[in-house]
């Protein structure tokens, strides 16, 4: 006897469709940005001078246009072949549905890509504020306390006219000091910033967390340990997190990488992952239409494959019970007898 099972009450048949929807989304911002570097030429003006996204004088359009553009073919195959890596091992190898979600997918890249360029930003404000220090350092340390600077001070009444002369020439010393450091930092913040290797980072941050505290991800073996490290390390090492770094940082030494982008990506990653977990996973009186399709969830450290086979023995023991309630007495103990 056959029995009909709805297709639509099948936890396998759920779980393919969402996975090819993932794997869907992912293609397509793979092909989305083939597609701009295809015809880089006609957005190459809204990458001008005044519009390409910069530190100084961006702006919303230009940040978005700049994740998906790529101005080499190498850049741009790199980047999606990461990409698409770490892209199916936080999206399409798992066993939640709600990271398969295509929107969950678009976010995370948007987010990561603007989060690099946000990141970079508060990074420049920084280098500006250390900057500022170093100049009131030098200011406080040429202060004059002679007889003579008192009483210059004296005769205009009290006022400290005396730093007006002092202050200038701190500004002008620091300023030859370091000139090497204003070179840098103008080269910095004026650098135009394009491709997707901002949202590779934070893919990669994004994937350490989930390897670490989600429920729903296996963990990263050694050799992937040593690789997301070594590359973070890198570009950590590289990147000018202070103003003393921008002195080794000349517009010729450079290799057109902006690694502190790079860094900036990864911490942005690994903030949103936590975020997306915790809310996925801590919260579950979150009830969203799309939100309510948890997955059937695994131990951490657990093989994909293996749950897959767990699951299909399961949906056909049950099958098999359906079956057997349908049948009449007698043949059910011919059944019986058969497996005697």
């Amino acid at each position: 006897m056959f029995v009909v099972v709805p297709s639509g009450s099948c936890p396998m048949s759920r779980q393919s469709s969402s996975i090819e929807r993932a794997r869907t989304a992912l293609l397509l911002l793979v092909l989305i940005n083939v597609l701009i570097y295809a015809y880089r030429d006609n957005f190459r003006p809204h990458l001008n001078l005044r519009r390409t996204y910069r530190i100084i004088d961006g702006n919303v359009g230009s940040m978005l246009l700049s994740i998906f553009y790529h101005a080499e073919p190498s850049h741009l195959l790199m980047n999606m072949l990461a990409l698409y890596k770490y892209g199916s091992e936080l999206f399409i190898n798992t066993t939640s549905s709600r990271w398969r979600s295509m929107y969950v997918i678009v976010l995370s890249y948007i987010i990561c890509g603007i989060g690099a360029f946000v990141g970079v930003e508060l990074l420049s404000q920084y280098h500006n504020y250390q900057w500022e220090q170093k100049v009131n350092n030098a200011k406080y340390a040429n202060k004059c306390t002679h007889w003579f600077c008192t009483t210059l001070n004296t005769a205009f009444g009290g006022k400290d006219i005396s730093s007006l002369f002092t202050n200038a020439w701190a500004e002008l010393t620091t300023s030859i000091e370091y000139a090497d450091v204003r070179f840098s930092m103008f080269y910095y913040q004026m650098v135009y910033r394009i491709g997707a290797s901002g949202v590779v980072y934070g893919w990669m941050g994004m994937r350490l967390i989930t390897s670490w505290i989600s429920s729903f991800h296996s963990r990263l073996n050694a050799l992937d340990y040593f690789f997301v490290l070594a590359t973070i390390a890198h570009d950590l090492g590289e990147s000018a997190l202070s103003i003393d770094d921008l002195r080794m940082m000349h517009l010729l030494e450079g290799n057109g990488i902006d690694h502190a982008a790079h860094v900036m990506g990864t911490i942005s990653g690994m903030i949103w992952a936590m975020v997306f977990v915790f809310m996925s996973e801590k919260l579950p009186l979150l009830h969203w239409k799309w939100w309510r399709r948890t997955g059937s969830g695994r131990r951490l450290g657990s093989r994909q494959d293996e749950e897959l086979r767990i699951q299909e023995q399961r949906q056909q023991q049950r099958q098999l019970t359906q079956n057997s309630r349908l049948l009449t007495p007698s043949q059910r103990q011919r059944n019986e007898r058969t497996r005697l």
